[in-house]
C-alpha cells in the first residue's frame, strides 16, 4: 500500500552518507505515491538493520523489499544517481 505524501506526518532528518555526503530531507515510515511528492524533490528508501528494525542502515534509490523501514524525500542526492543505486548510512 502507499500513501499521498500531503497527508501523511512528517519527521525531518538529516543524514550522511557513506560517502561523507550529508543530507537534509524528511522521512516518512511509509511508501509514498511519487506523484505526490513536491516539484524538485526525489523519493528514496531506507533498508534497516538486519538485528535492529529502529537503525537504519542503507538509503537505496529505488524501491526496498527487504527490511523496508522508510521513505526519505530530499533534493537529489549527490552519489545516488541511477535506480538501484543504494549506499550505507554513516549516521542519522
Amino acid at each position: 500500500m502507499t500513501f499521498d505524501y500531503n497527508k501523511t506526518q512528517k519527521q525531518q532528518m538529516v543524514i550522511t552518507l557513506e560517502n561523507g555526503v550529508t543530507v537534509k530531507g524528511v522521512y516518512l515510515d511509509l511508501r509514498i505515491i511519487s506523484e505526490t511528492i513536491p516539484a524538485g524533490k526525489l523519493w528514496y528508501q531506507i533498508r534497516h538493520h538486519d538485528n535492529d528494525w529502529t537503525k537504519p542502515a542503507t538509503l537505496k534509490k529505488g524501491c526496498v523489499v527487504v527490511n523496508f523501514m522508510g521513505t526519505f524525500v530530499s533534493n537529489p542526492i549527490e552519489g545516488l544517481k541511477e535506480w538501484g543505486e543504494e549506499l550505507e548510512i554513516a549516521d542519522y
